[in-house]
């Protein structure tokens, strides 16, 4: 007979030292391990194995310090400027302070006595490489000119000599090219010019070095053309009336004049801007008037100013001129950064 399982549920009890009965649910109790809580887990072992349980308040972070979670005083760097050389925001003299002609007078009599030499030297090496240029120019189209005439006259007085030239198509086109030139020539001057002038005006150590350094030429330079196209429209406009009615100019030159000397005024701190501030040439003559419109007395005042200290330095045969002209440009650049809400380096003893 063949052997047949057992029935379900008839098997043998197990000999001793086996198995005990599987428990409902068909799987033994694991051995070794303590009967389970609550929930099947078992307890969390103490002091090992889990990170301690988190801080009650933060969601895990320190509580922050005094002041609104800032770092505490020296963290960071004082406010102002923090550059070597520039002194602390706040300090005499150096912050906005209330623009007068007379404190930047004094101001740049001050920082010109500090650099007579940086201010005056580049000023020469300038004025002598613009006017070689043009001189050059000048020949160049003088020799290429078709017609040059020259006469000569005696009489019982003495002695004289006139000459005329026409230039010319072609001389006419050495000196258009000598214009453009003189224009970049020009722009690049007054860039690094300006520079050194803003270096002093930023309390910065300067050297000769300081003044041959140009920034934001370019603008520079197209900040020019556009003032200048600027101030050809305004005198062609005014000049119009005077092709129809040539009684007119004795109305029309002094209006011109006043037109010229408005848009010299509402512009002049068009080259500062454009290098103090890096601003593309627009921006940089949206920034000069935008500033003098609601400043237009005190500026123009200040040009005046200006003015008659260049008269006053062109008197002794224009030498003066080597002092008149770096303080008006100081001037200039203290009547900016005033008027602008910015900061200048305080007066030095």
């Amino acid at each position: 007979m063949t052997d047949q399982p057992p029935p379900p549920g008839n098997y043998p009890p197990p000999p001793e030292g086996g198995y005990p009965p599987p428990p409902q649910g068909g799987f033994p109790p694991p051995g070794g391990y303590p009967p389970p809580q609550q929930g099947g887990y078992p307890p969390p072992p103490q002091g090992g194995g889990y990170p301690p349980p988190p801080p009650p308040q933060g969601g895990g972070y320190p509580p922050p310090p005094q002041g609104g979670g800032f770092p505490p005083p020296g963290g960071y760097p004082p406010p102002g400027y923090s550059a070597p050389g520039y002194p602390p925001a706040g300090g005499p003299g150096f912050g906005a302070a209330p623009y007068d002609i007379g404190g930047a007078f004094s101001w740049a009599w001050n920082k010109f006595t500090k650099h007579p030499v940086e201010l005056i030297v580049p000023g020469l090496v300038y004025g002598l490489a613009a006017g070689a240029i043009w001189f050059i120019f000048t020949l160049i189209a003088a020799a290429v000119a078709p017609d040059t005439a020259s006469s000569y006259e005696t009489s019982g007085d003495g002695f004289s000599f006139e000459a005329s030239s026409n230039l010319g198509v072609a001389g006419g086109i050495v000196m258009l090219i000598g214009g453009i030139v003189m224009l970049i020539v020009s722009g690049w001057i007054a860039a690094a010019y300006t520079a050194g002038l803003l270096d002093i005006a930023n309390g910065q150590p300067v050297t000769l070095g300081s003044f041959f350094k140009p920034r934001n030429v370019a603008n520079v330079i197209l900040a020019t053309v556009i003032v200048g196209a600027i101030t050809f429209v305004a005198n062609l406009v005014l000049s119009l009336p005077t092709i129809l009615m040539p009684g007119l100019w004795l109305l029309t030159t002094p209006l011109t004049f006043i037109a010229d000397v408005i848009i010299a005024v509402l512009f002049l701190f068009t080259t500062v801007a454009a290098v103090d501030r890096n601003l593309k040439a627009v921006d940089a003559v949206k920034a000069s008037f935008q500033l003098v419109k609601p400043n237009f007395g005190v500026v123009i005042l200040t040009v005046l100013a200006m003015l008659a200290l260049a008269i006053i330095g062109s008197i002794p045969c224009g030498l003066g001129l080597i002092v008149a002209i770096p303080m008006i440009l100081l001037i200039q650049v203290y009547a900016w950064r005033r008027l602008s809400g910015g900061q200048v380096a305080p007066l030095t003893p």
